[in-house]
């Protein structure tokens, strides 16, 4: 029963040792990983451009983590990402933060400052780093990686706590701060960085979750704005993004079978960008949900199917009133898609991914203000293959 799982768990060390709180004074830890990555779509030109395929999907990064006396660590990870038309190549800090914990009887309390990631849901946290995701595009209802760049790495504070409960122990975080917002966000959004440019306006959010040797619960919430300087007057205004979104995550594991489902509930208003700020604000209550059930094979191999789904407006489920006011297809207001995947560990250090998506629907589908239905279609698919190393000293 454990086997498998354990393996699963442990898939979060490289990366979880740098976020962890237990360490001894003058430890140093270094740690990362390498993945290199193939898709191919049908009916999409998502993640994979004006071409049906793409090997530039490439993730590597090195970790550093120092406790020069007790209680006190340092920690940092220096990334190399390029994700098909999501994501251009480059280096970055994935994370830079200087951190405090104090014990508490059995718990711990902590405060860290610099950048570090946010923690909505399960996987946002560890979301770039292959063995401690589910699959290799996640759920996009969820995490959606056309607005990855305004919710992801946050440069302010996160005071965060554990606590023994029962049989199991209690997480939680609030941070506040600024995300950090790439050229990638302009392209996924407007279609281009040659339109304007976005910065961050301010990111705060509060995450609470249980877990045990089969159950772990999570809630979340994130606020989230960033504001729009257009580069041509009159194409484009000025304006403002803000999202607010609560997610409700639930997992449960027996013997070898596991089965996680999380709901996104929320509202997206925008302000400006294809209309002047004087005009009203346009509010989006926005809803995404998936199901994910696997099982762990022996010989460490996995097996899953997802059900992932996402409405851009609750109040619009189908799209058709957005077609009849503003032209684009219907099926821009909404995705499903349904997910099988493999995944092999040859060795402890070796991962191998295989997923097919058969997709309906173009809600998540860059770039989102200027959506291009000649090369959209209704019916889409995907199928994505990694290959990825990890290392720790």
């Amino acid at each position: 029963m454990f086997t498998t799982i354990n393996r699963y768990s442990l898939s979060l060390c490289p990366l979880l040792l740098l976020t962890s709180s237990v360490a001894t004074a003058s430890e140093w830890q270094l740690s990362g990983f390498v993945g290199q990555g193939f898709v191919a779509a049908e009916d999409t030109q998502f993640i994979v451009g004006d071409d049906s395929n793409t090997f530039d999907i490439t993730e590597a990064t090195l970790a550093l983590s120092w406790t020069p006396v007790e209680n006190i660590r340092l920690a940092s990870a220096l990334t190399f990402r390029q994700w098909g038309t999501l994501s251009d190549p480059g280096v970055m800090f994935d994370y830079l933060f200087a951190e405090y914990t104090h014990q508490l009887g059995e718990g711990m309390l902590g405060i860290r400052a610099g950048r570090f990631k946010n923690e909505t849901g399960f996987y946002s946290s560890t979301r770039d780093v292959p063995f401690t995701r589910p699959s290799i595009m996640l759920p996009q209802s969820i995490y959606s990686d056309y607005f990855r760049d305004a919710q992801l790495h946050i440069e302010g504070g996160d005071l965060f706590g554990m606590h023994q409960l029962l049989d199991g122990a209690v997480d939680w975080h609030l941070s506040v701060g600024q995300v950090n917002v790439t050229e990638d966000l302009d392209r996924n959004v407007m279609g281009s960085a040659d339109f304007g440019e976005f910065d961050s306006e301010g990111y705060y959010s509060g995450d609470i979750e249980f877990q045990n040797d089969y159950l772990r619960l999570g809630v979340s919430y994130y606020d989230a704005e960033v504001s729009f300087d257009p580069f041509i007057p009159g194409y484009y205004y000025p304006g403002e993004i803000q999202l607010s979104n609560w997610v409700f995550s639930g997992q449960f594991r027996y013997e070898r079978f596991e089965i996680t489902a999380e709901y996104l509930r929320g509202d997206r208003v925008t302000n400006g960008l294809v209309q002047p700020l004087a005009a009203e604000e346009l509010t989006d209550p926005s809803e995404g949900y998936y199901v994910d059930v696997r099982t762990y094979l022996p010989h460490d191999v996995e097996l899953f199917v997802r059900y992932d789904k996402h409405i851009d407006n609750t109040d619009d489920p189908d799209g058709t009133n957005s077609e009849a006011v503003y032209g684009s297809p219907a099926y821009y207001g909404y995705t499903k898609d349904w997910t099988f995947g493999v995944r092999w560990f040859p060795s402890n250090d070796w991962l191998l991914a295989v997923e097919y998506h058969d997709v309906e629907g173009a809600s998540w589908v860059t770039p989102i203000v200027a959506p291009d239905p000649v090369n959209q279609a209704k019916h889409w698919s995907l199928f994505a293959l990694q290959l990825s190393y990890r290392f720790q000293w």
